[in-house]
């Protein structure tokens, strides 16, 4: 995968986080510094963790070449990968549930449950990353990068304007997940 897909790929479950944390900032009535610094120091271990233990995973299947072509079969996962992860986003973006906006103040460990389901995609895009062979280094950089800004970023947007935002933003999302999974099905399943 070129540099441009690994920056979509990653941005578009970024957004996911982003989105949730944007929620949790409509409810907290301060933002509290320490706290943030945990969850966005957490949302990053995690997201790095999962990717992480996803491309060593598959990175070493692909060397024992138990796949016939490994790279062509990482590029079908990823696509893949993309394609559900955009359905997901967009059916949360049409459910639109309802969040009870209260003001209270959330602990570190309940932003660890709204960020586990994330991580699951984050550990299939690293297999998917793992068998293809990507620059590893190049896609944690981006991981940190953009697990931070999200985070910081979520929860400031939802304390000062609200959640209303969280369906557009998954349909961004979504969006950049299904560009990326199909650039990557046109350029390497298909026209090979």
């Amino acid at each position: 995968m070129n540099w441009l897909e690994n920056i979509l790929i990653i941005a578009g479950i970024s957004l996911d986080i982003f989105a949730s944390m944007e929620i949790q900032g409509a409810m907290l009535q301060k933002v509290r510094t320490k706290t943030l610094f945990k969850v966005a120091v957490l949302v990053t271990l995690l997201q790095l963790i999962f990717f992480y233990g996803g491309y060593l995973a598959f990175f070493q299947i692909a060397r024992k070449n138990v796949f016939g072509n490994a790279r062509w079969a990482g590029y079908l996962i990823a696509s893949i990968v993309f394609i559900l992860l955009g359905i997901r986003l967009i059916s949360k973006a049409i459910k639109r549930e309802f969040v009870d906006e209260k003001r209270t103040e959330i602990t570190t460990k309940q932003y660890l449950r709204i960020i586990c389901v994330t991580t699951i995609y984050t550990f299939f895009t690293g297999c998917a990353c793992g068998l293809v062979g990507i620059n590893v280094l190049f896609m944690l950089a981006i991981i940190i990068v953009a697990s931070i800004v999200v985070t910081i970023g979520g929860i400031y947007c939802g304390y000062n304007f609200g959640f209303e935002l969280k369906t557009y933003v998954y349909v961004i999302a979504a969006l950049i997940e299904w560009i990326a999974g199909f650039e990557i099905i046109m350029r390497n399943v298909v026209v090979r």
